[in-house]
């Protein structure tokens, strides 16, 4: 009989015991959730990436246009990379906490966190007025549990953050802050020319020297004057056309009145696409544009996009 009141006093204390693990754990939960901003990324119509006030630097704003995205900073707007842009907003919609780190702002210092220290990330959502501010400190790092390829040590990285004027402080892995960190030229569209080259028909390469030719095509023969150039050459120089992408955007360049270099390229269906390219004798290097791209400039050496746009008669 004592044995059995035994074992029924201990039934019951497991019994307190699993009750009292689950409700504090059940406690713990609602006391802290992972998902601490709730966004609808195709809400989202504007996005304003403010530095540190250490650095100086002027905002990068992303705005919606429509169905695209644009890109400024200081003077310069042009078409974001719209990848890139999509790729950042899931990021911020599945953006998750790691843990709660302090309750109080006497601790956004030693987070860099503080207004002047952080960088600022505001968030515009369409028919709301209130803005969400994300704000984002130092990243600490620290040798991962799971071995990375190969067996090797992999290191995990988490940045600290807060939101708006919450005094909490989170830390969160740090992909998305690294994302937020990107340069001004990371964001734009690096597409410089594109165009289905089996609707090419014409292509006339000028210079300043008035030492240009044409490649002309009649039905699916190509002729260059009274030349017939080779076809595998035309071939590969028309695949060079289909899609050329640069990054080398040269922001403070103005150019001159008349380019050194002009490719005009027609065909069946097609707009006109013009390619100019500016010499830079003193810095050996040559800026280029596009009419596919108006307002967009991008630099080149002699053995770069140059080179694989603007090819001599012999090339062919």
């Amino acid at each position: 009989m004592k044995k059995n009141n035994i074992l029924i006093i201990v039934l019951i204390g497991l019994v307190l015991l699993f009750v009292a693990t689950n409700y504090f754990k059940k406690n713990s939960n609602t006391n802290f959730k992972s998902e601490v901003i709730q966004l609808d990324s195709s809400m989202v119509n504007k996005i304003v990436i403010r530095s540190s006030l250490v650095t100086e630097e002027e905002p990068i704003i992303i705005s919606k246009d429509n169905d695209s995205w644009l890109v400024e900073q200081g003077t310069v707007k042009t078409k974001a990379n719209q990848s890139t842009v999509k790729n950042t907003l899931g990021q911020l919609e599945e953006m998750k906490t790691e843990r709660l780190v302090a309750k109080s702002k006497d601790k956004w210092k030693a987070y860099a966190l503080t207004d002047s220290l952080a960088q600022c990330v505001e968030i515009h959502q369409q028919g709301k007025e209130q803005i969400t501010k994300l704000y984002f400190g130092k990243t600490t790092y620290k040798q991962s549990q799971n071995p990375g390829y190969g067996g090797r040590p992999s290191v995990d990285a988490s940045t600290y953050f807060r939101i708006d004027k919450n005094p909490k402080t989170y830390a969160t892995k740090s992909g998305l802050a690294n994302t937020f960190k990107r340069n001004f030229n990371t964001w734009r569209n690096t597409e410089f020319i594109k165009v289905d080259k089996d609707l090419i028909t014409q292509l006339k390469f000028e210079t300043e020297d008035n030492s240009g030719f044409s490649l002309s095509k009649n039905e699916s023969v190509w002729t260059m004057g009274n030349l017939t150039p080779d076809s595998t050459k035309v071939a590969q120089y028309l695949n060079t056309l289909r899609h050329q992408n640069s990054s080398k955007f040269a922001n403070e360049f103005t150019p001159k009145s008349k380019a050194d270099y002009k490719l005009t390229i027609q065909g069946n269906s097609i707009e006109d696409l013009v390619v100019k390219a500016y010499r830079d004798s003193i810095k050996n290097k040559f800026f280029l544009n596009s009419s596919q791209h108006p307002n967009v400039f991008v630099e080149s050496d002699s053995t770069g996009l140059f080179k694989q746009l603007f090819v001599s008669q012999d090339h062919f």
